[in-house]
Parts: structure tokens; sequence; C-alpha cells
């Protein structure tokens, strides 16, 4: 049996270890889950601990390169390769606009993005596939997606936005799901679209596609036709009347 002097200690060093085990979880409980993703976002376009400046558009955007080089493969390979990069502290960045580059900085800090709408995501996405990140790719493929599908027909026909542009980007820009869903898209709300001048910018491919999978069909268009030439002929007429 252990002396009572050589229990004691025993004890409080299992109290303290299971107290502290407690706290530790208590504190970890309180800190929400976002905290651990946004948490690099105090460090987002601040001067504070960087080692790499950006030159955009006249400006400079401070960034740190460990987390750069951690979450985009590209820019692993720009400053830890044979690059004027890897030896540079100021780095020109073109064919982006400034914001567009912070939005994507922003998704490499935090891991989440909020385009403010469909043409900056997809200036975003082509700013992804510039430095080939494919999960910030299909993250802008699917808001385009999202915010096109929930618009009403009228918002459709009277929106600036040019959709035949916006295919021949993501065809370019190998954006595979979003041009082939937008082709079905322009397919799907053919009489809108048909009416565009855009329109005629689809390719032969492009509106032989158009035309065979269009909606209402010509098909469909020639029974409603029919249907309404019906109604309104005496056969269809009450005989009461």
């Amino acid at each position: 049996t252990l002396h009572r002097a050589t229990l004691l200690p025993l004890v409080l060093v299992s109290f303290l270890r299971i107290n502290c085990l407690r706290n530790c979880k208590t504190y970890q409980a309180r800190k929400p889950l976002w905290f651990y993703n946004t948490s690099l976002k105090f460090f987002l376009n601040k001067p504070m601990l960087a080692d790499v400046v950006f030159e955009i558009q006249g400006t400079t955007v401070p960034a740190h390169r460990a987390i750069l080089v951690a979450r985009c493969e590209v820019m692993a390979a720009m400053f830890n390769g044979n690059y004027m990069e890897a030896k540079s502290v100021l780095i020109p960045v073109y064919g982006v606009s400034k914001e567009t580059f912070l939005s994507f900085l922003e998704y490499l800090y935090t891991d989440s993005c909020c385009p403010a709408g469909i043409f900056q995501a997809m200036c975003l996405l082509i700013c992804a596939e510039m430095y080939q990140v494919s999960r910030l790719q299909h993250i802008c493929e699917l808001f385009i997606i999202t915010q096109l599908q929930s618009m009403p027909s009228r918002e459709l026909a009277s929106m600036n936005l040019d959709i035949v542009d916006l295919l021949k980007k993501a065809k370019f820009h190998h954006s595979d799901c979003l041009s082939t869903w937008l082709l079905h898209f322009i397919a799907t709300n053919y009489l809108i679209f048909s009416q565009k001048p855009e329109f005629q910018d689809l390719s032969v491919e492009e509106r032989s596609f158009v035309e065979k999978h269009r909606w209402p069909s010509n098909m469909y268009l020639k029974q409603l036709a029919e249907y309404r030439k019906y109604i309104h002929s005496r056969k269809c007429r009450c005989l009461v009347m």
C-alpha cells in the first residue's frame, strides 16, 4: 500500500490533469467553428508579418508567402522554384482587377468567398483558373448557376448580362460544368434568349444544340397553334348557344 504522503501528490496531479483537460475542452467549445476558418482573415491585406507585396493596378497588396504556398500549388511553385518571384518581394499581377485579386486572396486565407454578383463571380473564376485553384472555380460555377436559376423570366428578359459571352468565357477558361449548363439554360429559355442580339454570336455547333434541345420545341408550338385554332373554330362552340 502507498503511504498517505505519497498518495496525496498523485491525487493532486490527477486532479490538475482532469481540470486542465476540462478547461481546454470548455475553451474550445466557446470558440465557434468559423473562428478557425476566419482567424487568418486578420492578416488579409495587412502589412503585419507580410513578406511579399503584389503590385496591381497601381496599388500594392501585402501578403504572406507561407499561406499562399500552403493554399495554392501555382504560387508554391512560383515561390519555391527558379523564378523571379522566388527572390523578389514586389510581384506584379496582370490580367485581373484589384477587387478580384483581393477576393481570390480572401479565399486563400479563409477558405470562403462571397461574390457580389454574376459578373464578379466570373472574374473570380477566371482568376482561380489562372492560379489553378479548382475548388474555387467550382464554387464560382455554383454561384453563377444558382443566381441564374433563381431569376424569374421577366428579369432574364430585361437583364443586361450577356449569357452568350458568359458561355464563351466559361469554355475558354475550361469551366466545363458551367459551359454545359449555360448551353442547356439558353435552350431551355429559348424564347427569351433567341430575341437577344448576342444569340447570333453562338457558333454553328452551339446553335445546332440549342435548336435541337430548345423549349418550347417547334413540335409543341405547332400543336399549340392547332389546338388554339380548334378551340376558336365552330366545331368547339357550345351547342346550347
